[in-house]
């Protein structure tokens, strides 16, 4: 064979080959985030970890098991066929797992118990509730200790909603409910005294409900609002995930008309809400008082994952182009993480959900840009300045702090540069206002304040 010939043969499809597969993992690495094969497509609801190696899972009649960091799965044998929501472990033998089975009429509720890592799980308690075309659920658990377990309970059927947080002193073979509310689906204690939980009470006629913070002081004993939001003619605030660092610093992850994030750094006796336009509103967790990630799904936005290195002032994207619907994210340090997904999807990083690849250059990427509004804060008229990296169709609107469109300011196409618009509020009361620019892929929401 000619020397020629065997170029073409064999090294050009071998350099074709490398080429190809080098781009490959560049491409997948681009993200931060990879797969992991759980061996089902079944919807994934909860996952927890006590090590960088040792981790369960629990979804739609499934409980997974893995000791290597999720390189393996082992799945796991229930006593019955539930869909489990809510997995807690006190140590690498003893674990606790809520479930249930919604049918109309009613709904039977299980938690389950296994003292040697999941070998054997046994049934602790059974609890059957009953309603019209209604389901029941708890979202969330907490143990102290072998006897003292928590767990938030959520009903509703057509037309209202329920719910409490359960406690058991006996190890789960009793609860009493500690506080009736509304909606509870998160728990969050930073010692065995101390916590925090939200309920969510709603009304379908007329359209709205109550949204509540509360504190225990006493293992749950007791609970102490800190702090309501009623909407009438809106939907309320629901209370998706809740957790403190410490004491005095607390998030939860909610939504309402639109994704609201909620901190605090008094304990709870201030609140600041921020609202969020996407729907990265299924779960939150956050390594330290800086360092938290939101997620759920890409609806409204390019990502199904945002990461902030600020305490939520501000989010960037991560996981790009996901389609997963995100139910659960969990860390064991600020750079080791899983997200598990309804299509039984399971999402590591390595690396916090940045990126792997790094970039020799220093060039700033150029695209599409909003700016601040100027002046800002304003009376009565501002100027809303953007860039436009090419021709193309762009799209400005205001909304107000409850997510309620207030006006289109822009909606049209325009030529590559930069241009400005004027945002009259005249009839507008004073407050907080935010500003979304949408031009193709490419979209950016500011603040601005209206001051009288």
């Amino acid at each position: 064979m000619k020397k020629k010939d065997f170029l073409k043969l064999f090294l050009f499809p071998a350099l074709l080959f490398c080429i190809s597969a080098t781009l490959s993992q560049s491409i997948h690495a681009q993200s931060g985030w990879f797969y992991q094969n759980s061996g089902t497509n079944f919807a994934l609801n909860d996952v927890y970890f006590i090590n960088e190696n040792t981790g369960w899972i629990a979804g739609y009649s499934i409980v997974l098991k893995t000791t290597n960091g999720g390189l393996n799965w082992i799945s796991q044998t229930l006593p019955e066929q539930t869909n489990n929501t809510g997995i807690y472990f006190l140590n690498e033998n003893t674990g606790f797992i809520t479930g249930d089975i919604s049918q109309i009429y009613q709904s039977y509720l299980y938690l389950f118990k296994t003292t040697n890592g999941g070998i054997n799980w046994n049934t602790i308690n059974y609890y059957i509730t009953s309603g019209f075309f209604g389901t029941a659920s708890s979202k969330d658990i907490y143990a102290v200790n072998d006897n003292t377990i928590l767990k938030t309970y959520r009903e509703n059927d057509s037309y209202t909603s329920a719910g409490s947080i359960m406690k058991s002193t006996n190890g789960g073979t009793n609860f009493f409910h500690t506080i009736v509310c509304g909606f509870t689906i998160g728990l969050s204690f930073t010692d065995s005294q101390t916590g925090w939980t939200t309920s969510t009470n709603f009304s379908a006629s007329p359209i709205g409900g109550i949204f509540k913070i509360y504190k225990t002081t006493n293992t749950g004993d007791n609970w102490n609002e800190l702090f309501n939001d009623t909407q009438t003619g809106n939907l309320p605030i629901e209370g998706r995930a809740i957790q403190f660092l410490n004491s005095s610093t607390g998030y939860i992850l909610g939504q309402g008309s639109n994704t609201i994030f909620i901190k605090t750094t008094n304990g709870g006796i201030n609140w600041l809400l921020d609202t969020l336009y996407h729907n990265k509103n299924r779960t939150m967790y956050f390594t330290d008082v800086n360092t938290g990630w939101i997620a759920g799904t890409s609806y409204g936005s390019n990502s199904n994952i945002s990461k902030t290195t600020n305490g939520g002032i501000n989010w960037a994207d991560q996981n790009i182009q996901g389609t997963e619907s995100i139910n659960k994210i969990f860390f064991i340090n600020s750079n080791t993480g899983w997200a598990v997904c309804s299509n039984g999807i399971i999402l590591k990083t390595t690396t916090g959900g940045i990126t792997n690849i790094q970039f020799t250059n220093t060039e700033i990427p150029k695209h599409h840009s909003l700016y601040q509004n100027y002046p800002n804060p304003f009376n009565s008229i501002t100027n809303v300045k953007f860039k436009m990296l090419n021709s193309g169709f762009a799209e400005i609107k205001v909304y107000d702090i409850t997510g309620k469109l207030i006006k289109v300011l822009t909606s049209k196409k325009y030529e590559a540069g930069e241009h400005t618009v004027r945002f009259d509020a005249a009839g507008l009361p004073s407050g907080v206002y935010f500003y979304r620019l949408t031009a193709g892929e490419y979209y950016a929401v500011k603040k601005m304040v209206l001051i009288r």
